[in-house]
């Protein structure tokens, strides 16, 4: 197994923990099908560093790229075996194919860049921590995001915390907490919050 295969492996293992069933099994069909021809797969494979999750995400890279083509249309091809179509393994690999050929020049400098993850999910904590604060304090909140994923996780006052037990939580959302967020909601209890800015060296 060479270290790309096992990388992409390794990231299809995070998607599918983090409840990205599509880009797992994606993942798991381009190290099953790896090595693919071309300048492109030359390029991957030469990668120096470390290319994991915890060092250049190559793999997520990859996917990002190929999700990028997907949404601007130029791979139709692609587009017709990402959900919402449901598609057996054969058409898709065989769409990862022609699209890795095809638009390989696309792919290449879109790997230049690192991948921006817009995991709102990381609202769970600053829910909680908003909440204790302006209960301790009485004062607003300003918040401002360096690096952000699209800004997403400053709207965190409009998601509610879904679990089994949790030291605060959301008047809409009954009692609890986990990393999985509930369906958008007014969050009440922070209605003293202001959103500010948010900035990205490089945004998407």
């Amino acid at each position: 197994m060479t270290r790309l295969v096992a990388a992409f492996l390794d990231q299809a293992n995070h998607c599918e923990h983090l409840g990205s069933a599509f880009m797992a099994r994606l993942l798991r069909l381009v190290a099953q099908h790896w090595p693919i021809e071309g300048a492109l797969a030359q390029r991957l494979e030469a990668w120096p560093g470390d290319i994991g999750p915890k060092g250049a995400s190559l793999p997520l890279r990859l996917a990002s790229a190929l999700h990028a083509l997907v949404l601007n249309g130029q791979s139709a091809q692609l587009r017709a075996t990402y959900p919402p179509h449901h598609t057996n393994d054969d058409p898709l690999i065989k769409a990862l194919r022609t699209t890795l050929t095809r638009h390989d020049r696309f792919i290449d400098n879109w790997l230049t860049h690192p991948p921006q993850t817009n995991e709102v999910a990381r609202s769970a904590g600053l829910i909680p921590a908003a909440m204790w604060l302006q209960h301790q304090y009485k004062l607003p909140i300003l918040l401002s995001e360096l690096g952000a994923s699209a800004g997403l996780n400053l709207g965190f006052d409009r998601f509610a915390l879904n679990g089994a037990r949790a030291p605060f939580w959301t008047r809409s959302a009954g009692s609890g907490f986990s990393t999985r967020l509930a369906r958008p909601c007014a969050n009440r209890a922070l209605a003293a919050y202001r959103r500010t800015a948010w900035c990205r060296s490089q945004p998407a």
